[in-house]
């Protein structure tokens, strides 16, 4: 698999262990309650989570089929577009100095998690939409993922490359993980 791809499947890997770690340590009656008001709780972090891979995982296997269309396999290093190397940095974790923390952005409508969802099935769809992006990671090798463009589900008319979105998958797993980790210091 390509080096770059093959980060990606890592990461999702390290994502979905991270996962199971964060519902190893927080106890049932803690997943849908917020440490602070006005707070997402573990619940909520993960039910962005996965509202936001059931946006970008169809966009992307689109984006896909384009770069199989294309053909002329994938170059030696990706290059990311300019919105694509911002989308990618900006999605990821956090950057902190000291006590502050940097990049943080405010989150579409569609993708504020709303209600309570029971824990099973933000469960079951966690590990699914992983294996999906997982699947999706491996079936890509081989493919020009820079040369196709995709439109952001986030952002209205931004169009990045496909290898940027194939990128944030992780990454925005990660921040939010972390974020869940933060509700009951569970990490």
């Amino acid at each position: 698999m390509h080096p770059q791809l093959s980060a990606i499947a890592r990461d999702l890997r390290d994502a979905q262990a991270r996962f199971e770690r964060l519902l190893a340590a927080t106890p049932s009656e803690k997943w849908q309650e917020r440490a602070v008001p006005g707070s997402w709780s573990v619940a909520g972090c993960i039910a962005h989570l996965n509202l936001t891979s059931a946006a970008m995982v169809p966009r992307l296997r689109v984006a896909c089929d384009e770069a199989r269309v294309l053909g002329g396999g994938s170059p030696y290093r990706f290059k990311r577009s300019a919105l694509g190397l911002v989308i990618s940095a900006t999605t990821g974790p956090l950057w902190r100095l000291g006590g502050f923390r940097f990049g943080r952005v405010n989150t579409a409508p569609a993708f504020i998690p709303g209600g309570d969802l029971p824990r099973e099935q933000l469960v079951r769809e966690f590990t699914e939409w992983t294996a999906a992006e997982l699947e999706l990671v491996e079936k890509a090798d081989g493919l020009p993922l820079h040369r196709v463009r995709m439109e952001s589900p986030f952002v209205k008319g931004a169009k990045y490359d496909a290898y940027s979105g194939m990128l944030t998958l992780g990454r925005h797993k990660h921040r939010h993980l972390e974020q869940a980790e933060r509700v009951w210091g569970s990490q």
